[in-house]
């Protein structure tokens, strides 16, 4: 059990912050229902638990329970619910990594669950979906912090093609725009609140995409918090690789490839999309011989 243990543990340090969100919701999600079935078995009731980390619908029960706006974000209480989730987790999450770092992941993470939040509060009190609803409706679930990952991934790179089982290539636009519909499209169904929210991370995420374009960002707010998150669990993601250089001699040396490889990937598609701007306000001919060598290095790629 406790080899099992410290290999949780092991794996959790080392992983992606992706990897930790994932462990965390998983942990939230065991600890939940598993003090669901100790309640019941004592013969209490378990809605008041649960409420404690859902977010409700009106201001008054916020006001006494300020801490759901960021607790809700991590509680999924059907197995279905969660698995669904953390595969969009997962999905999205590796795409945002791809051109972004995880302090900004965290980041919009909960900025989006934070903005799905505001929307369901205000909006839910606004239109008629609360028109005969008694007492407080209860948000739970990453949807809309998931969604605001996949909003700011397809806002920087909505051509970007995406294989998805049983439909094939779709660009990434297009799968941002179909989430999108469903949502509003399902805003009068009996899971409105949910639909809210979610399009309340989607905002975050275009929120982020417009704002890193003008050099501001966004998740630096939260960034604070993050770092200090990150920093209790240093990561130590390297790859030893060994070099044989004859029959009795061998050199071990550690290398962090993945990193040195997203960094670089990163690097070269800065200056192509420096170089595609310079174009798009200037003209080719306002290329440097350097800048055009590069755009035509990158074309042979």
């Amino acid at each position: 059990m406790a080899s099992f243990w410290d290999s949780l543990v092991r794996r959790f340090k080392q992983g992606s912050i992706v990897t930790r969100l994932i462990y965390i919701n998983v942990a939230v999600f065991l600890i939940l229902r598993l003090t669901l079935v100790i309640l019941r078995m004592a013969h209490q009731e378990t809605d008041w638990f649960i409420q404690l980390f859902e977010m409700p619908s009106d201001w008054p029960t916020i006001l006494v329970r300020p801490w759901t706006v960021l607790t809700y974000m991590f509680v999924h209480l059907k197995l279905m619910h969660l698995l669904l989730n953390l595969l969009w987790l997962y999905f999205f999450g590796g795409l945002f990594l791809r051109w972004f770092n995880a302090r900004q992941l965290g980041g919009l993470y909960i900025l989006g669950g934070l903005f799905g939040g505001l929307f369901f509060a205000l909006f839910f009190n606004l239109l008629p979906v609360q028109e005969g609803v008694e007492g407080s409706v209860y948000l739970m679930g990453a949807s809309a912090s998931i969604l605001a990952l996949g909003i700011a991934v397809s806002f920087y790179r909505p051509n970007e093609p995406i294989q998805l089982f049983m439909f094939g290539s779709l660009k990434l636009k297009y799968i941002a725009i179909i989430m999108i519909v469903i949502d509003v499209l399902s805003l009068n169904d009996i899971n409105a609140g949910g639909s809210l929210a979610h399009l309340g991370g989607a905002l975050a995420g275009l929120a982020f995409g417009f704002s890193l374009r003008k050099g501001r960002d966004l998740t630096s707010f939260v960034n604070p918090v993050i770092n200090w998150f990150v920093n209790l669990f240093p990561s130590h993601r390297k790859m030893k690789v060994t070099y044989k250089r004859s029959k009795s001699e061998h050199v071990n040396k550690s290398v962090d490839v993945d990193q040195e490889f997203r960094d670089k990937k990163k690097e070269e598609i800065d200056q192509m999309d420096a170089i595609l701007d310079k174009i798009k306000q200037s003209g080719y001919e306002s290329l440097s011989e350097k800048e055009k060598k590069q755009l035509f290095d990158f074309s042979k790629k």
